[in-house]
């Protein structure tokens, strides 16, 4: 329920006389209008001034019709509409309307939640990927009652054939996963990575394994490991020597982290992938490989003396 703050009503007052007609023009069967409308407010929005007004306005005046303009027929209107959200954001120093975003966040979940996805647009899906990464930047609660569904989302967007998106949804799964026990509902996601360890592109593979640790250590029991696991030997293999160093580092993530139960299960699989690139053609890696092999002996010392105590 949106709560009223302390704010200067006459301004909140003014700016309804003359924004109302601009924001019912943003749903209206004319594109000029709806076009002209979206230009209205983004100037709007953009203004840094009585930024707890302007929220205000957003909040209670705006949203609902804003919302409704992801759906637009008009690629440049959708686009202006990201734009007026991202404006919205920029507005605020810490205290958002959770509901408020709860409620963008929905709309985006719903043009990238099936295939072939709603939302046509490449650029547009990777803007609205980038969206949703802001929201987390500045307002993780947001989504603590829609992982599932957010799961989902992630696990079809990994499958876009436009390669930024599968990059920046990789990125996003590994910050969001950092930050919520969202794992143990990535098990289609951690499937669609899979397949992207092999991509053609190396910076597709790059952010692949870089979002791999993450993912696998927000879920308890680690059982989504065994669908990557041979392409994380494959990976440290890798012609880049990027995505081998990240598959090093990933690996040892894993291993400095797992449970116990996870490491009696994987430990010696993992291991045996630091081992072999010792013998790597890249004296970086080679070193590499050793101090990590070095700082997991020690991790797995401590917790050896402290079961023993």
């Amino acid at each position: 329920m949106l709560t009223e703050p302390n704010i200067d009503r006459s301004f909140v007052e003014d700016q309804i006389k003359l924004l109302q007609r601009d924001i019912n023009c943003i749903i209206d069967q004319d594109r000029n209008l709806r076009k002209q409308g979206l230009s209205k407010l983004q100037d709007f929005f953009k203004v840094k001034s009585n930024a707890s007004e302007r929220i205000y306005i957003f909040d209670a005046y705006a949203l609902k019709n804003l919302l409704r303009v992801f759906e637009d027929q008009v690629e440049r209107n959708r686009e202006t509409g990201i734009n007026i959200v991202l404006n919205y954001l920029d507005l605020h120093d810490q205290h958002f309307n959770t509901e408020t975003l709860r409620l963008i966040i929905d709309t985006i979940i719903n043009r990238l939640n099936q295939l072939p996805f709603a939302e046509t647009s490449e650029e547009i899906r990777l803007a609205l990927i980038k969206l949703l990464h802001q929201i987390q930047v500045k307002h993780i609660d947001a989504y603590i009652n829609n992982q599932q569904r957010l799961a989902h989302m992630i696990g079809k967007v990994l499958q876009d054939n436009f390669p930024e998106v599968k990059k920046d949804a990789a990125i996003f799964a590994a910050e969001i996963s950092k930050k919520l026990p969202i794992g143990e509902y990535m098990g289609e996601a951690v499937k669609s990575l899979n397949l992207n360890m092999q991509h053609a592109h190396t910076k597709i593979r790059k952010a692949t394994v870089d979002s791999i640790a993450p993912i696998l250590l927000s879920r308890t029991n680690g059982t989504f490991l065994e669908i990557v696991l041979n392409n994380l030997r494959n990976l440290s293999l890798d012609k880049s020597s990027d995505v081998r160093k990240g598959t090093l580092i990933a690996v040892a993530e894993l291993l400095m982290h797992f449970s116990i139960q996870n490491l009696n299960s994987y430990e010696n699989n993992l291991i045996l992938i630091l081992m072999n690139s010792l013998s790597d053609d890249s004296k970086e890696i080679q070193n590499l490989a050793m101090q990590l092999l070095d700082q997991i002996g020690l991790k797995r010392q401590k917790l050896d003396e402290e079961a023993n105590l």
